[in-house]
């Protein structure tokens, strides 16, 4: 019979067997009631805690405690792919042997008057081989400053690129072309104390908002020429000089952007 009504549909048997069960439980609703009874004798029901009860709070300070464990797991991955990636293709650069070194900004110091007038200072020197006037790079191939004359054993100062003085660019378009690059010009990038950079440029190329500013200096090592150091976002006319404009650059990497960078210290060759 139970084999019979386990094949049947459940609508045919739903109309019956419900009022079926109940009767059948009747007989059972003691000894139901009494196990119940000894379970929560045996193991009792935890009452709920109140929101601002002390083990809450203890429970909600631990689950914090692990997001942040998490959270900082997760950013100390990201940073060490980052700076592995960083390494990586600032290496492929070429300009010869170089031996890299990242560190991070400990601090600064002002130099002068203005807010710009800031040298910033690292947690690595002379013991890992900095040198005055090495390259420092950020996100591979932004030019973030140089080393300053200031190195000692484990600490050295930078100085931004904002603060650096006649550099020569070349000035390249925001979008490949396929012209030829010596067809762009280049510029002599002086301060503007504003935290810019501004230029005379004349050229026969036109000259828009947007151009990239790719180091060009002979005097700086190979490893760094051709990197970003900024970007044109204003274009003037100069009334005595048809020809020309004058162009002011913003640099890629910002004095108050830098926190941890990579320097390139070239090695002499055998």
């Amino acid at each position: 019979m139970v084999g019979i009504c386990a094949l049947l549909p459940a609508r045919f048997l739903a109309p019956w067997t419900g009022p079926l069960a109940l009767v059948v439980s009747i007989p059972t609703a003691p000894v139901t009631h009494f196990g119940r009874a000894a379970r929560d004798m045996l193991r009792p029901y935890h009452r709920p805690w109140e929101f601002d009860s002390p083990e809450a709070i203890a429970l909600r300070g631990e689950l914090e405690l692990y997001k942040t464990l998490y959270a900082q797991a997760s950013l100390d991955r990201e940073f060490l792919e980052r700076s592995l990636a960083s390494v990586g293709a600032i290496s492929a650069r070429g300009g010869g042997p170089v031996r890299l070194v990242e560190c991070s900004v400990i601090g600064s110091s002002a130099t002068g008057a203005g807010a710009q007038a800031q040298v910033l200072r690292l947690n690595a020197g002379g013991a890992l081989g900095l040198l005055p006037g090495s390259p420092a790079f950020l996100d591979n191939d932004s030019i973030a400053g140089v080393v300053g004359s200031d190195v000692s054993s484990f600490s050295a100062s930078l100085v931004p690129a904002e603060r650096l003085s006649g550099i020569a660019v070349r000035l390249f378009p925001p979008h490949p072309t396929s012209a030829e690059l010596s067809a762009y010009p280049g510029a002599v990038l002086r301060p503007t104390g504003r935290g810019t950079w501004s230029a005379e440029v004349a050229s026969g190329t036109a000259l828009v908002v947007g151009m990239t500013a790719r180091l060009a200096d002979e005097r700086w090592p190979r490893i760094a020429l051709g990197a970003r150091i900024g970007e044109v976002i204003a274009i003037e006319p100069i009334e005595q000089a048809p020809l020309a404009s004058r162009i002011e650059v913003r640099p890629i990497v910002p004095a108050a952007a830098i926190a941890s960078i990579t320097i390139a210290i070239p090695e002499a060759q055998p």
